[in-house]
């Protein structure tokens, strides 16, 4: 994953070793050897520069006992360009080489739920997202509204979907001035 992964590990304490795809080994400001010590978790998401070596180091950890976690199951995110291979797809190539479940720590994991509850209350509230298996489960979950907005993953081609969206709208402003 990126750098806000690195940054929410260490905010929690954590030593963060990041391994480059030409296998170097960098470390985060907390200092000490990640290459001498147990590995206690990976955690994953989109990384462009992820590779096989990359995943072979991932799934070592994980099967010496490392806890496998994703950031989302996304398979794939949105480009000007095009869809381009997520997180989740990432995610998933680590999990089958290690043959393990992972933990899922995003939306709409019932701890991130759990979280957006404590801070936002009972509602009501809207959720919106371009994502009905993420966004909208999240909305779902919180029993919030779904506001679905077809400048991502999902296309006018793709309606309907699960779970049904309050509102669908061709981009975040069109979707803010339906609400307003």
């Amino acid at each position: 994953g990126g750098h806000g992964i690195a940054e929410a590990v260490e905010s929690a304490g954590a030593v963060v070793a990041c391994y480059a795809s030409d296998g170097s080994v960098s470390q985060s400001t907390v200092g000490s050897d990640p290459t001498g010590n147990a590995v206690d978790a990976v955690v994953v998401g989109m990384d462009p520069r992820f590779d096989y070596a990359a995943c072979g180091r991932a799934m070592r950890a994980v099967r010496a006992g490392a806890r496998l976690i994703g950031t989302n199951h996304d398979p794939t995110y949105p480009t000007p360009g095009g869809l381009e291979a997520g997180g989740g797809a990432i995610l998933a190539a680590v999990a089958a080489a290690a043959e393990v479940e992972p933990v899922l720590a995003g939306k709409p994991n019932e701890a991130t739920v759990s979280c957006l509850r404590g801070r936002l209350g009972d509602g009501p509230g809207i959720v919106i997202g371009d994502r009905p298996d993420s966004d909208g489960l999240l909305a779902e979950a919180l029993g919030f509204e779904f506001a679905l907005v077809l400048t991502g993953v999902t296309t006018a081609e793709d309606l309907p979907v699960q779970p049904v969206p309050a509102l669908v709208a061709e981009d975040l402003a069109g979707a803010v001035d339906a609400l307003l």
